[in-house]
């Protein structure tokens, strides 16, 4: 049996998924498995997997469009190991990246949850990527030569910058040349807010994702699955983190414990953002709870994260004011919204 679980749904993005799979081959330990859940890929995702089965202990399962939340739980009811990673198909990692996780979850308490750090990277240069500015400077301070590469490739050319050969075994100035800047979803503007033990933050559980996170098993399955109700893009995971935070989770962070997101072609934004909006107000009606009606104001700029954050800050040193506020904000929530 192994020690370690790492859970990993996959939809259409065989190019991306190889690279990930080079470097989880090169990995300082080898006492892993990872659960490749594949919801109806139609690109040359089985023949990816095929050829890592050499090298990794894999387990591969297929299901047909089922979503996000019903992959996550499929590799989950698979899982052996006394550990769970969470660690997203298009996510590069460094040699120490299993160990490292091992290592946080063995030292603590087993209701620690162990949150990584998110950064950009280029593997394949393509037309029209969703890279900001800021991805672009650092690029081309790595890369004097990428403004002319970035202007001269068009639609449907590929560049590839990072290669398996690249990654296994792991050659670590090749990926930091094409690495940019911290990822969105690791929430920096938080950290420099709060500090880096986000000691005065009451909303620690926002930052918990399944792109690079870990916890016991045993833990996951006290509080139980993904929520299936979750349709689309968007919030099943911070469904779990908020789950794992009532039933008495320890959120650690570890900013050195890093995986690097492969920017690659969006999908369809516009329906991502439907999704998201629906999701979260579910979210919302599910929990009925000052912190849900929180966020949801937040990530729907309707209230600025200090705010938020003080108003928690108050409603947790006084029982009354926190029934106050949740009645007050669970009937703004309920004035004038209809289900999307």
């Amino acid at each position: 049996m192994s020690q370690a679980s790492v859970i990993m749904p996959t939809y259409n993005k065989a190019e991306y998924l190889k690279l990930t799979l080079a470097s989880f081959a090169s990995q300082s330990v080898q006492d892993f498995e990872i659960i490749i859940i594949d919801d109806g890929s139609t690109d040359d995702t089985k023949q990816v997997v095929d050829n890592y089965k050499n090298l990794l202990n894999i387990q591969y399962v297929f299901q047909q469009n089922k979503g996000r939340s019903r992959a996550r739980n499929t590799g989950l009811q698979l899982a052996e190991g006394d550990f769970i990673i969470f660690n997203d198909d298009d996510r590069i990692v460094p040699p120490d990246y299993i160990a490292s996780h091992i290592d946080q979850l063995t030292e603590q308490d087993e209701r620690t949850v162990v949150i990584g750090w998110k950064k950009n990277m280029l593997s394949i240069l393509k037309h029209r990527l969703p890279f900001s500015a800021e991805d672009m400077l650092v690029l081309v301070r790595q890369n004097p030569e990428f403004a002319a590469m970035a202007t001269d490739v068009g639609a449907g050319v590929s560049v590839p910058l990072v290669t398996e050969e690249h990654l296994n075994p792991y050659h670590s100035e090749r990926v930091e040349r094409y690495t940019t800047v911290d990822g969105y979803d690791s929430f920096p503007e938080i950290f420099a807010e709060y500090g880096e033990d986000l000691k005065d933050f009451q909303l620690k559980w926002v930052l918990g994702t399944t792109a690079n996170m870990s916890l016991h098993r045993s833990f996951l399955q006290e509080i139980g699955s993904f929520d299936e109700q979750y349709k689309g893009w968007g919030m099943e995971d911070t469904d779990l983190s908020y789950r794992l935070y009532k039933a008495g989770g320890i959120f650690r962070f570890c900013s050195n414990l890093v995986n690097l997101h492969q920017f690659h072609p969006r999908g369809n934004v516009f329906q991502a953002e439907k999704d998201f909006r629906r999701n979260s107000f579910y979210f919302c009606n599910k929990h009925k709870s000052l912190e849900a009606y929180l966020f949801y104001r937040w990530t729907h700029e309707e209230i600025e994260l200090k705010t938020a954050n003080h108003i928690l800050q108050l409603a947790n040193h006084n029982e009354s004011v926190a029934e106050e506020l949740t009645n007050l904000y669970a009937k703004g929530f309920a004035s004038g919204r209809e289900e999307l």
